[in-house]
This record gives C-alpha cells, sequence and structure tokens, in this order.
C-alpha cells in the first residue's frame, strides 16, 4: 500500500517538473513596470556612472526622440547632452521602445556617434542581464528612424546603427576603426594593451594617408606612437571610471585633377571628471602651477570685455591646462605637461591643407564638462619663450582673451572628456609639409 502511494506521489511530482520545465522554456514578456523597477539590479559600470550624472529623469522619457538637426557638440551641444539623456531616460525608466528619429538631422558628428553606439551596446548587456536573471523576458527593441540626408545615413550605417543606406546614399569609400577600448585599472597589463590600441590607431591613419596616396616613414610611425601614447596617458589620468575609448572612420573622395582627399575623424573618450575639476583637486598639492594660471586668470578676468564673454572662469582654466608645461600631477613628476600640446600640435600640422583650401578646414575639438574648445590652424598654438602655447585668438597672446568662437560655456554638462579631431589629408601637400621638415614627418 505504501509503495503504490509513493509511486503515485512520484507521479505527481514528475508531471508538475515536466509542466514547470514547459513553461520556463515559453518567452514571458515582463509585465507592466517589472524591467523599470528592478533594471537598477543589473545595470552595468556604464549605466550607473551616468545614472549618477543625473542622466536619467522620468520628465525625459519619451515615446518618439528627435534627433537634433546638427547632432555634434561642437556645433549644438546642449540638445546633444539632452537626446541622451531621453535615449537613457527611456531605456532605464520606461517600459517602452525606444525609437530615434533621425528623419530631419543633417549631420553627425563622429564623436556624437561613437557615444551613441556605446550607450546601445550597453542596452543589449543591460537586456541580457536582466533576462538571465528574472523570469519574465523583457525585449526593448530599438529603431532608428533614417535621416532624409545622405551624409547622417553614411555616419549611421559606419558606426551600425542602422543595417543599409540606399545605393544613391553610399558616398564615398571609407575606412571604420572599429571601437577600441583601454582600461584604467590593472596596471600590470595596461601598458601592454595601451600599446596595442596605440599601434591599431596609427595602423587606421596610416591606411587612411595611403587612401590620398601617401603615407608615413619610420619617423613619422614612432612619433605618432609617441603622441598617442601621452594623449591615451591623459585619458587614464583623467578618468574615475575603469575605461576609455577610441574610435574612428575615415572618408576617401576624389576631387579635381583626379587627386583624392582623406577625411579623418578621430574620437577619445573617457568618462570621470572633466580637465577643470581634475586640476582643482590637486590645486593644494599644485600651489606652483596654481599661481601660473591665477596670473592668467586675474589678467583675463579684468579685461572690461571678459564680463560680455560666453565663457566662465572654468572654461579659461580648461584652456590654460592645455598649456605647454601646465599639468595637475607636476608635482608628482616635473616632466609632465606636454603631452596634450604636442598632440595639438601634431594634429594641425598634418590637417593644414586647410589653409590652402578653406573648403577642407580642420579642427581639433575638446569637450570637457561645461567647456568647449576649438582648435584651428587660424588659431593654432605658437612659441614663446621656448615654450608652446594655445591662446585661442588671433592676437597670439595669453594676455588677450581667447576668442569666443573657439572657446564656449555650454549648459548641459558631459562627464568627461572628448578629444574629436577632423583632418583632411592630401598628398600633395603632405609631400610639401615633408620637404619643409627635412623629409621627416
Amino acid at each position: 500500500m505504501m509503495k503504490e502511494e509513493r509511486l503515485r506521489e512520484e507521479k505527481v511530482y514528475r508531471r508538475r517538473r515536466k509542466k514547470l520545465k514547459k513553461q520556463r522554456k515559453k518567452v514571458h514578456k515582463a509585465g507592466h513596470g517589472m524591467f523599470s523597477s528592478l533594471c537598477v539590479k543589473v545595470q552595468t559600470q556604464f549605466s550607473s556612472f551616468f545614472r549618477n550624472h543625473s542622466y536619467f529623469d522620468k520628465k525625459f522619457v519619451d515615446k518618439k526622440i528627435k534627433a537634433p538637426k546638427y547632432f555634434s557638440f561642437e556645433e549644438n551641444n546642449d540638445d546633444c547632452v539632452v537626446f541622451y539623456k531621453q535615449v537613457l531616460s527611456t531605456f532605464f525608466l520606461s517600459d517602452q521602445q525606444i525609437i530615434m528619429d533621425f528623419s530631419d538631422c543633417k549631420s553627425i558628428a563622429i564623436p556624437n556617434a561613437m557615444l551613441l553606439d556605446l550607450i546601445i551596446k550597453d542596452f543589449y548587456l543591460v537586456e541580457k542581464r536582466y533576462n538571465d536573471r528574472y523570469f519574465n523576458k523583457v525585449d526593448k527593441r530599438i529603431q532608428i528612424i533614417k535621416s532624409k540626408y545622405a551624409k547622417a545615413n553614411k555616419c549611421l550605417y559606419v558606426f551600425h546603427l542602422i543595417q543599409s543606406v540606399d545605393e544613391t546614399q553610399e558616398g564615398e569609400a571609407y575606412l571604420y576603426l572599429d571601437n577600441q577600448v583601454g582600461y584604467a585599472s590593472r596596471k600590470t597589463f595596461r601598458n601592454n594593451l595601451k600599446g596595442s590600441i596605440c599601434t591599431r590607431v596609427r595602423e587606421f591613419v596610416n591606411e587612411s594617408l595611403k587612401a590620398s596616396n601617401a603615407m608615413l616613414n619610420k619617423r613619422g610611425i614612432n612619433k605618432l606612437d609617441l603622441l598617442l601614447s601621452e594623449i591615451f596617458n591623459n585619458a587614464e589620468d583623467h578618468s574615475t571610471f575603469r575605461r576609455w575609448f577610441v574610435n574612428g572612420v575615415s572618408y576617401r573622395e576624389v576631387v579635381e585633377d583626379n587627386e583624392p582627399i582623406v577625411e579623418l575623424n578621430l574620437g577619445i573618450l573617457n568618462f570621470g571628471y572633466s580637465i577643470f575639476e581634475g586640476f582643482f583637486r590637486n590645486k593644494t598639492k599644485n600651489k606652483f602651477m596654481m599661481e601660473i594660471t591665477d596670473k592668467w586668470y586675474k589678467k583675463h578676468s579684468s579685461a572690461p570685455q571678459y564680463n560680455g564673454k560666453p565663457y566662465k572662469k572654468e572654461d579659461l582654466y580648461t584652456l590654460y591646462c592645455l598649456q605647454e608645461g601646465i599639468s595637475r600631477l607636476k608635482y608628482e613628476d616635473q616632466s609632465r605637461g606636454s603631452g596634450t600640446m604636442n598632440f595639438l600640435r601634431a594634429f594641425i600640422a598634418l590637417g593644414a591643407y586647410g589653409k590652402t583650401n578653406t573648403k577642407y578646414k580642420s579642427h581639433l575639438n575638446i569637450i570637457s564638462g561645461n567647456t568647449i574648445v576649438r582648435c584651428t590652424d587660424e588659431v593654432e598654438p605658437f612659441m614663446s619663450d621656448r615654450r608652446y602655447y594655445l591662446s585661442l585668438n588671433t592676437d597670439q597672446s595669453m594676455d588677450m582673451l581667447p576668442d569666443e568662437k573657439y572657446l564656449s560655456h555650454t549648459n548641459e554638462y558631459f562627464p568627461g572628456t572628448f578629444f574629436e579631431v577632423k583632418i583632411y589629408l592630401n598628398k600633395r601637400y603632405f609631400t610639401e609639409t615633408l620637404k619643409n621638415t627635412d623629409g621627416n614627418n
């Protein structure tokens, strides 16, 4: 009797287990509000960083997120930051799908596409973590509505944000670097990793040069590696985030006389405190640096025109930090303070083709905190008293205020620093540059 009862119980248990197993195989959509209430438990360091910097707010949740007409930090910083806040908030604080409408977007800057690509990749990781952990599944579809403009679609396509473009919009050939990730921790191997990233970026630059029928020689390769290493050091030093990122794309077009022109775009991104914040964090240890920069600020802030300028104290100090010999870590290492200036000078020189053809103006932008620095060949670094300075005025004088075209303050805060480089490469000018530097680049 006991044996028969035991067999019946086992049969019931087997049936229940089989039913439960079938139920688990079915895909269940998450209930209303479930994802937004539990996603905080599965968010990554990336999404947590943006949450801690006030990029998540229910007021930014939107059914359809309209991309800015000019999706560029340089041209339209505040609208771009609000766009990212809308995308992040809609994903994490609502159950609805993400629809990004680029239909009226005319142009997209490489850093903006680069950051959007990183955010979307993080979305997929968060969704996977959630679905691996919880029984009810979530499927947060991400839809991007294409632009009416070929140039914007080409950028979205290059960064794999859309799957295809019309044949009539394919445009010129391109070379894509792909996302490179460096780590600001694990110091035992980070130098080797940084070296491999330097190699990939240098090869990308060299391949872009080849598209214009030019290339770096051995000395140029070594110099570029050194410059990249210095700027990547800066990315590590200013990052409170474990990772920093590099990406780029170059476009090739053929112009008059069948002469190829290459537009090289490079973005270097780190998250953490801004250049200004990093400098003032060490002000008690860095008294000598503070004395130098405070003299500049005293002179600039006392100028009658200062109160009418669209920049503030933090913007001026960001500019001061770019000068040769100025470093927030100077008290640790007296050799610090030349990396950023060398980087500025090298890429402006490399893209100086714009001096002879204004249609192809190169620039280097720095977006950091609430500050935007725009550097072109019109306000390139100059030498004075055996040091290089960047005044951002055509007078080439640190005694004069910067021109508001090249230094500006933003209302929306960017939690980190973005270096954005756009240069145009042309063999004829590149060859002339080599001759002017004794055959060395």
